[in-house]
């Protein structure tokens, strides 16, 4: 189960980048995040832990991170299935496309009605996020 949104600005990919790369800069544009750690750089494979406003603490794994145009981490919950958070950055002759899409998949790789709730309250902030995101990367 998948929801993204999309939105435009005439900011470059790399005017939004450092705000992905840095996860401290998270702060500025992830309204309910408490706490962010990263275990290395910001690499594919290296392993952190964030915090969301009432959440227990979560661990995520970057499973993809392409400088200047995405990356994807993924959070796993035991007995249920993982949650996939893709941020991309999409060059166009305006600026950029900013893209995030949030996609659970479930232990028996199935879509289930139960779990439209949970998506759907997981993904509720994307798009303040986006906007938010744009907002501190115009800032200089």
């Amino acid at each position: 189960m998948k929801f993204s949104f999309e939105t435009h600005t005439a900011l470059t990919p790399e005017e939004i980048w450092v705000n992905y790369a840095t996860v401290n800069n998270w702060f500025k544009w992830e309204d309910d995040l408490l706490a962010i750690s990263l275990e290395g750089d910001f690499k594919q494979g290296v392993s952190g832990e964030m915090t969301l406003q009432g959440m227990p603490p979560m661990a995520f794994e970057l499973v993809e991170v392409t400088p200047n145009e995405s990356f994807c981490d993924v959070t796993k919950i035991p007995d249920l299935g993982s949650l996939y958070f893709n941020h991309e950055l999409i060059k166009t002759e305006k600026g950029t496309a900013v893209r995030h899409t949030v996609e659970f998949v479930s232990l028996d790789g199935l879509d289930h009605h139960g779990q439209l709730e949970f998506v759907t309250q997981v993904f509720s902030d994307v798009p303040q996020s986006i906007f938010s995101l744009i907002e501190v990367s115009s800032t200089k």
